[in-house]
């Protein structure tokens, strides 16, 4: 398993899970479709996770951070 980190906005000292509501741009269609993702981001803070979160898709909304993972800095996220 992967997770998100950018050490320049903030340190990898806990593992958070946001949950991001991503647009997809329409197809063939005039509405616009939403896919919900949950990601696994590397952070110091919540508030460091959802930024994290929104640079990686710059296309989403609604961040939400629904749980925080214990990681001890080391080996495989499991």
């Amino acid at each position: 398993m992967r997770a998100l980190m950018n050490l320049a906005i903030e340190p990898a000292l806990m593992l958070f899970e946001v949950s991001v509501v991503i647009a997809t741009l329409p197809s063939r269609s005039s509405s616009r479709q939403a896919a919900t993702r949950v990601l696994k981001v590397l952070a110091q803070t919540p508030q460091g996770a959802i930024r994290i979160a929104r640079e990686r898709y710059p296309r989403s909304s609604a961040h939400q951070v629904i749980a925080q993972l214990a990681w001890t800095g080391g080996g495989a996220l499991a």
